[in-house]
């Protein structure tokens, strides 16, 4: 069933984006940010082959990408050159395709009838598919924060070594793929440590496990806070959180505050940094900082409701728009982006959106896809409820809600079918759960 399920995964996603590449072309594997990364990544493999990387040179070019992608990035450049964006899409089949196994493990924990289901639920989900047919760092990112769910689960069943060693390496992974995991890490481990004292199974050997899984996750993580501390004085690990806060949670949040449209709020908060500081700067975390300042002016006075209500629209749509609006022949269909569809209030842009968009073709598809993922939801409600009856493994079921609780808190009112990724595995156990349940029904 194992390699079932990794073949048959391994091929959807590599025939969908062969076939994408056949109809588009480069263009129909790439997103906003596929361009820069590719860039760098076939400027760094240039500097590879010359031999003139030194020291910490080796972490890459710019801060705001972590090295674990910039070098995933840079192999499939050296390896296909002109080709990269296809080979780099290829190699995310292979990883989506792991992603699937360890899923398949997760769910084989609750009950072995579930396992199946859950690995056949990701090899078809079609928000792995289509992230994993562009050329981001959104699949590599989910595969090892899958192991790492993957080793706490294992874990929290037995106890060793491996496991915790396991955790450790895979937070590190994460995090040296996408800074977005280094918060959990942390989060992680309290967890870990505070459900082997309720079970009041906490020894000496677990608490050194964990401290271990700390120690392995933070060596991994040090050559990137040491380069980050020599060159520009901060022990952040990446510069992107002032500019994400200004540009895109500001405005947001403002929105959802007195109906500001997000693309005047967007520009707005721009205009106010150009202002405040009209003297460009090359060091990148000092940027964040500018931005960040003047974000958090803007965002004291909005006040806690709007912030409460700008939140749970985002994960409102987080958890119901269909990923098929992210694949690139669905994204060229001449339309009206979310961002800049009219509305007064953030309820008016999404019925704008759904129901008076400018191309019918676009809307049916958008329609049809919400209606899958709600069909796909309630089953995975019946998962749920019947992982809560079994009430055998609810501490996993805790660290699931932690899971997707935090993703969702770290995106807030930023929404897209891309930003659930990271929560897929959870969703995909609890799909495999529900089918399970209605199999077990259809032949009793």
């Amino acid at each position: 069933m194992l390699w079932k399920i990794f073949f048959a995964a391994l091929a959807i996603r590599w025939v969908y984006a062969i076939a994408i590449f056949a109809v588009m072309g480069d263009a129909g594997l790439q997103s906003v940010d596929s361009g820069t990364y590719l860039y760098y990544a076939h400027e760094f493999a240039a500097q590879l082959v010359a031999g003139s990387l030194h020291g910490l040179q080796w972490l890459g070019p710019v801060a705001d990408t972590m090295p674990l992608s910039h070098w995933l990035f840079t192999v499939c450049a050296l390896a296909a050159g002109a080709s990269a964006p296809l080979a780099y899409v290829l190699l995310q089949g292979v990883f989506d395709a792991g992603t699937c196994l360890l899923i398949y493990g997760v769910a084989r924990t609750f009950d072995e009838t579930y396992a199946a289901p859950a690995g056949i639920a990701a090899a078809l989900n079609p928000t792995q598919i289509v992230l994993s047919g562009l050329a981001l760092t959104d699949t590599p990112f989910l595969f090892f924060c899958t192991l790492f769910l993957f080793a706490a689960v294992r874990w929290l069943g037995a106890p060793t070594w491996r496991w915790a060693i396991l955790i450790g390496l895979a937070l590190g992974a994460a995090t040296m793929t996408r800074a977005l995991a280094a918060p959990f890490a942390v989060v992680l481990l309290l967890f870990l440590l505070a459900a082997g004292l309720v079970r009041k199974l906490l020894t000496r050997r677990l608490v050194a496990q964990l401290i271990g899984a700390a120690i392995i996750f933070a060596l991994c993580v040090a050559p990137v806070v040491w380069r980050n501390v020599r060159q520009f004085g901060t022990w952040s690990l990446t510069p992107q959180s002032g500019i994400h806060f200004a540009l895109w949670i500001v405005p947001w949040v403002k929105q959802a505050a007195d109906g500001t449209p997000w693309t005047v709020g967007n520009q707005d908060m721009q205009r106010r940094v150009d202002e405040r500081y009209p003297t460009p700067t090359a060091d990148p975390f000092e940027q964040s900082r500018r931005y960040e300042a003047v974000g958090r002016e803007a965002f004291a006075p909005l006040g806690l409701r709007a912030i409460a209500k700008a939140w749970l629209i985002g994960a409102a749509i987080n958890l119901g728009s269909p990923a098929i609006i992210l694949s690139p022949p669905i994204m060229q269909l001449p339309h009206t982006g979310f961002y800049a569809t009219a509305g007064v209030t953030p309820a008016d842009k999404i019925k704008n959106f759904l129901f008076h968009t400018d191309n019918a073709t676009y809307a049916w598809i958008l329609l049809a896809g919400i209606t899958g993922v709600m069909v796909v939801r309630l089953v995975q409600l019946l998962g749920l409820a019947a992982l809560l009856r079994n009430g055998r493994q609810l501490t996993v079921l805790c660290l699931f809600g932690l899971w997707v609780a935090y993703v969702l808190a770290i995106n807030g009112p930023v929404a897209s079918p891309k930003y659930r990724l990271p929560f897929e595995p959870p969703l995909m156990v609890l799909t495999g759960a529900g089918f399970g349940v209605l199999l077990r029904r259809r032949t009793a």
